[in-house]
């Protein structure tokens, strides 16, 4: 199936199904894929919950997933800075009540008709997937201890070890990271999605494990919280809803109606050589994984842009490796060269305008509030902590330093006055603020 493109095909199933707008957003998904197999193939050698291993006691009570098709025994190939970095690529997708952003996530992950899903993945076949829980308590995601020590039930981010979580709503996560007993929801939801470390000390013992889930998530446009290292974590893709756009789904939810028995097979089959294929490339990627990777200047160039943040860069190269893992044609035991075609340029183009739209509409806020003003730095840190980062000071003031301080309408100074003692800073802005003679 060297010349099946999985990009092409799938989003020939999306268009026969009746799906609206989401040409741009489907790839993104793929290459999310991409990457969470790449990310195993260069990280899953050491694995925590592997039967076979001497550090591993399955009598002892140890937790295994004793089937894992990411398994394997082959030695890291990608270690920039002599470290193994992580190639997850998280997805978030931000829109209205009825955008579709559930609708897309279950394309994917729904059970039984996922084009991911596999009812046979505890037996290690295909990858392990879940649409996750409504509500869920921070221990009922990474894990609490009993008495003696030992890890309570079955924690999803340990349970998910190699799959894909996938969670409808985001603010589930969220909200339980203001209750009481899950107050530790957030660090620990920064450092999995990071590295897949999970790490927490206890009375009563130790919650300690790497695991390698990635994260699919819906979220709507109310103020979502990526301001306190979220934001470089999730890949964001934008749903805009239009009353255009209400139209359409009206429309397509008529046509999904009426397709013929024929039509429904034919999909039905199309889904399965889908999933079939994404299975394969899994799988010979496991068992034939790359010597190590190399980008192009083209790749360089596209991310030295000014608009792509020094802390997004990461980011883009994730959706690059991503897509060369899912191209119809792979040649394992040979460096993986990252190259710039015209469809991985298009998928880039396109997730960086839905991830300007999304994460500069606070900075945009702030610019229009305080336009052609002068105001001390402490006040500024203040506003922006009440307006942007629900009150984390912290938060607040990396916030200015990563969004603010590149923009030319906003500079920093510290004024001429004849008083003694600390002057502090004042931050303008207004048009051309670092070329004004201060």
């Amino acid at each position: 199936m060297s010349d099946f493109d999985v990009f092409a095909k799938t989003l020939e199933f999306t268009t026969r199904n009746y799906y609206v707008d989401v040409e741009d957003k489907v790839p993104i998904f793929l290459c999310s894929i991409g990457g969470h197999i790449f990310n195993a193939l260069n990280k899953c050698s050491r694995c925590d919950f592997d039967p076979d291993s001497p550090l591993v006691d399955e009598e002892e009570g140890d937790f295994v997933i004793t089937h894992c098709p990411l398994r394997h025994n082959n030695p890291p190939f990608y270690t920039p800075m002599s470290q193994l970095p992580d190639t997850r690529i998280h997805l978030m997708l931000r829109g209205a009540k009825g955008s579709g952003k559930s609708i897309l996530i279950n394309m994917f992950l729904s059970e039984g008709t996922g084009l991911l899903h596999s009812m046979n993945q505890d037996l290690g076949e295909g990858m392990r997937t879940m649409l996750g829980p409504n509500s869920v308590t921070e221990a009922g995601m990474f894990g609490s201890v009993d008495e003696d020590g030992q890890i309570l039930g079955r924690p999803l981010a340990r349970e998910m070890c190699g799959g894909i979580l996938g969670f409808e709503e985001f603010s589930s996560m969220s909200d339980a990271s203001k209750k009481e007993h899950s107050l530790d929801m957030k660090n620990q939801l920064l450092t999995s999605l990071d590295n897949g470390r999970v790490q927490k000390a206890l009375r009563a013992g130790w919650v300690n494990y790497t695991t390698r889930y990635s994260i699919w998530a819906g979220t709507q446009p109310a103020r979502f919280e990526l301001e306190s290292g979220l934001d470089r974590r999730f890949f964001i893709i934008d749903i805009e809803m239009t009353p255009e756009k209400e139209l359409l789904y009206k429309q397509a939810q008529h046509k999904q109606s009426n397709v013929s028995v024929e039509e429904r097979l034919e999909l039905a089959n199309l889904a399965i050589s889908i999933k079939e294929w994404i299975r394969n490339r899994m799988n010979e990627a496991v068992a034939n994984p790359p010597s190590g990777l190399l980008f192009a200047d083209d790749v360089l160039e596209w991310i030295e842009h000014p608009s792509v943040r020094s802390f997004e860069s990461d980011l883009f190269r994730r959706i690059c490796i991503g897509y060369h893992m899912m191209k119809p044609e792979y040649r394992g035991g040979q460096p993986l060269v990252i190259t710039l075609d015209p469809t991985l340029e298009a998928i880039l183009n396109s997730s960086l305008k839905m991830r300007r739209t999304v994460m500069d509409a606070d900075m945009e806020l702030i610019r229009t509030t305080f336009w052609m003003k002068d105001l001390p730095k402490s006040e500024v840190v203040k506003e922006v902590s009440r307006m942007v980062t629900n009150g984390d000071y912290q938060s607040a003031k990396r916030w200015i330093i990563e969004n603010l301080e590149p923009q030319d309408w906003y500079a920093e100074f510290e004024p001429e006055t004849a008083r003694r003692g600390r002057k502090g800073l004042l931050c303008r802005f207004g048009k051309n603020a670092k070329k004004d003679e201060i």
